[in-house]
């Protein structure tokens, strides 16, 4: 009996290194992204064909300045840097589809924005509230 489980103890962490990894898929381009997002928009807010390649190149030019910033990673910024950087582009991304969209698309595309983008904080709040309750459940189901 010992043997076996000495053999055991022995094979599984080979059998578990010998996994093969997972297979990521293949990443997309800036334009390849850009693309796939102004076809969204499109659908979204019936944008004509002029409107359309504005866009897509406004989406393109913001994922290459998000490339070109997550290669810059060495610079150390403040928090309060790093802030200000993210509000500036929000605002220029804003102005942009101003000037690109009409009215109504454009309050059309700032509720769905604004939507989104709470959606997202609430998922966040969530994740962030099972950890704590896990946290707290585990420190009071000790038994004494």
């Amino acid at each position: 009996m010992k043997k076996l489980l000495f053999t055991l103890l022995l094979i599984l962490p080979f059998g578990l290194v010998a996994q093969p990894p997972h297979q990521k898929g293949e990443k997309m381009t800036a334009e390849q992204h850009a693309i796939l997002r102004a076809k969204a928009m499109s659908l979204h807010l019936d944008l004509t064909s002029t409107q359309e390649e504005k866009i897509k190149k406004v989406i393109q030019s913001q994922m290459e300045s998000m490339k070109a910033h997550r290669k810059k990673k060495t610079e150390r910024l403040s928090k309060y840097d790093r802030k200000l950087r993210f509000l500036d582009s929000k605002l220029v991304l804003k102005e942009q589809m101003k000037s690109i969209l009409t009215n109504d698309q454009y309050e059309k595309w700032n509720s769905t924005y604004g939507q989104k983008r709470r959606m997202a904080m609430q998922l966040q709040r969530g994740r962030k509230g099972k950890i704590n309750a896990m946290k707290n459940k585990r420190s009071h189901s000790k038994i004494w």
